[in-house]
């Protein structure tokens, strides 16, 4: 079983580590686009979408597959969300706005609806991050409840700040968006089995 656990967490690295290989070797050797800080920030983003998508695939997928593990290690996961989710808040202030220039990046946010929905979706990730030291998940289980509620309307948040980011509607975060749902109905009828 230990096994099994060590495994599933080094899945879960790796899943989480390889896109971050294949940025830096697509910034090293010049393989984005005129605009790379765009190219940076869209890559870090969908990359936090994904992972968060996966997370919320956990429980469906452990129970088909019986991968009981899974469940054990899924904070690890969503710990990486955040690390992603951070990559691509700095992304945006360091490649777009510039270091330090902290009142022309608050004045952007809040000129954009979507700036606005993403920088929510952030603090509620910083939030569960915060949430999954043991001794706040022990001590403070009613706050860490409701903070942990809010993760389906997290992912539902996230994939709206994708579409009004796109100048372009693509099929994408629409494709997202049916899965989630599908994990939500998922859930809902196991609860509802359970009771």
């Amino acid at each position: 079983m230990k096994l099994q656990v060590v495994l599933t967490k080094l899945l879960f690295h790796l899943v989480a580590i390889l896109p971050l290989i294949g940025l830096m070797y697509a910034i090293k050797f010049n393989q984005l686009s005129a605009d790379p800080a765009k190219d940076i920030q869209h890559f870090t983003g969908i990359t936090t979408l994904r992972l968060l998508v996966a997370v919320a695939l956990i429980p469906m997928v452990a129970q088909f597959s019986g991968w009981i593990t899974l469940f054990q290690v899924r904070k690890l996961l969503g710990l990486w969300c955040f690390c992603w989710a951070t990559l691509h808040l700095s992304s945006y202030l360091l490649l777009e706005i510039g270091w330090g220039n902290f009142a022309f990046f608050f004045s952007e946010i809040f000129s954009r609806v979507y700036l606005v929905i993403g920088l929510a979706c952030w603090f509620i990730l910083f939030l569960m991050a915060l949430s999954s030291f043991e001794w706040i998940r022990v001590n403070l289980v009613v706050w860490w409840k409701r903070v942990h509620a809010l993760f389906y309307p997290l992912i539902l948040l996230v994939i709206l700040h994708y579409i009004l980011s796109l100048k372009t509607l693509t099929p994408e975060p629409f494709i997202y968006l049916i899965v989630i749902l599908l994990s939500y109905f998922s859930r809902f009828i196991r609860s509802a089995k359970i009771k």
